[in-house]
């Protein structure tokens, strides 16, 4: 393998390649279903990671209506504490950005197997399914990842803080350098597209009603099982030795949408790392003026930068990778089971 550990973080074996983006394939396919399943996968299963972290945290797919600064200064809009920061000091203002969240895997076994379903779970976190999450369409994109992943570490060092990542606001806390490393050097090539599913009713999650209020904080949205399976018009083939990606994403901006995922942030899974896709795929964000509303002409590239193309197909053709604004997936696993046969 190329993946190795050293006191917890990855790091790989050196290589030059860099990194050059998604090559232009584009699949969309219907038939995708979702399901919470009380049980974990048990047969058939490819790869998986079972570590997480039963904390807050509140790692979630993103995709929400409400605009939101991320800035520590004063500003009449809605704002969160923390934009992110120069090498020279100066804290930067963003818009926080839109969110898909995944994994990359690879496939061990021996023969080709034709990848059947891809289960993960919801978090522990205090905001694990926001109100209105339920029944929103969802998708997930399939890649094959070729190269090896390349630590960046975004001109922090022991010298150094982070210039962003958690915690969120600093208020006297410093942030580790590695909260802002990222990798390069692997290529996502996207081999499908597969939408069609709904994120489950509550009565999925044992709930009376669909109408029944529910806190994102219930206890019954922690820690439960979203099983993907996928449909047969579209197979895709798992070559033995081959790196492969999903990509979980809400369709649709709607407010207050968005689920957590089970995550370990130093996670042990030794094949893979957590991945996403953050706002339309540029960092560093675009700075915005939190003095000024966030649909002002002023803010354009910053509201641009936020947010994913209102085109599907444009939006996922943004390559996947681990940088992210407020945070970083890099040494990040979800909790997931791939199942193939």
């Amino acid at each position: 393998m190329n993946y190795k550990k050293l006191t917890g973080f990855r790091k790989c074996i050196a290589c030059s390649s860099l990194f050059i983006g998604i090559l232009p394939t584009y699949a969309q396919v219907g038939g995708l279903r979702l399901s919470v399943i009380a049980e974990r996968p048990s047969r058939q299963v490819v790869a998986a990671y079972e570590g997480a972290d039963r904390g807050t945290g509140n790692t979630s797919i993103a995709f929400d209506s409400a605009d939101i600064y991320k800035w520590s200064g004063t500003s009449k809009e809605r704002a969160e504490s923390w934009g992110y920061f120069t090498t020279d000091g100066r804290e930067v203002p963003y818009i926080k950005r839109d969110r898909d969240l995944g994994q990359t895997f690879l496939y061990t076994g021996k023969t080709l197997k034709t990848l059947t379903a891809i289960t993960v779970a919801t978090g522990y976190g205090t905001n694990a399914v926001r109100l209105n999450t339920y029944q929103k369409a969802v998708s997930i994109q399939i890649f094959a990842v070729s190269g090896e992943p390349v630590p960046n570490d975004n001109g922090s060092d022991a010298t150094t803080e982070a210039f962003h990542g958690f915690p969120h606001n600093r208020m006297g806390d410093s942030i580790l350098h590695h909260r802002d490393d990222y990798f390069t050097g692997e290529t996502y090539t996207s081999l499908a597209v597969f939408s069609g599913a709904v994120f489950p009713g509550k009565r999925a999650f044992g709930f009376a009603t669909e109408t029944e209020a529910v806190s994102p904080d219930h206890p019954r949205l922690k820690g439960r099982l979203l099983r993907f399976n996928l449909p047969a018009s579209k197979p895709v083939v798992l070559k033995p030795g081959t790196r492969y990606a999903f990509l979980i994403m809400l369709d649709r901006k709607g407010d207050e949408c968005g689920f957590t995922l089970a995550n370990n942030y130093y996670g042990t899974y030794p094949d893979g790392h957590g991945i996403r896709r953050d706002g339309n795929g540029v960092f560093p964000p675009a700075a915005a003026d939190p003095a000024r509303a966030f649909t002002d002409p002023a803010n354009a590239n910053a509201y641009t930068s936020a947010h994913f193309p209102a085109d599907f197909a444009k939006r996922t053709a943004i390559p996947p990778g681990t940088n992210g604004y407020p945070d970083v997936c890099t040494w990040r696993d979800l909790l997931f089971y791939v199942e193939a046969k």
